[in-house]
């Protein structure tokens, strides 16, 4: 929200992003579905492996500066 001037002034913006946020969603759904669904997944350590993967792809953000922690 905070990369444009006005985001709430016109929705194109924040429907860019909902349509964004609604597509991973799918995809997410989507992997899902190619492990055989949510038990074969749990089974397979597949949900454990993308909480640590998406750990880590946030902590290399804060060690870059990409993503700054205030407070």
């Amino acid at each position: 929200m905070t990369h444009t001037v006005d985001p709430l002034g016109g929705s194109y913006y924040v429907e860019a992003l909902t349509n964004r946020l609604e597509q991973e969603a799918y995809d997410t759904f989507e992997k899902i579905r190619a492990v055989g669904g949510v038990v074969p997944g749990i089974e397979k350590g597949w949900f454990q492996n993308e909480i640590a993967r998406s750990s880590r792809r946030y902590q290399d953000a804060i060690e870059k500066r990409k993503r700054l922690i205030v407070g």
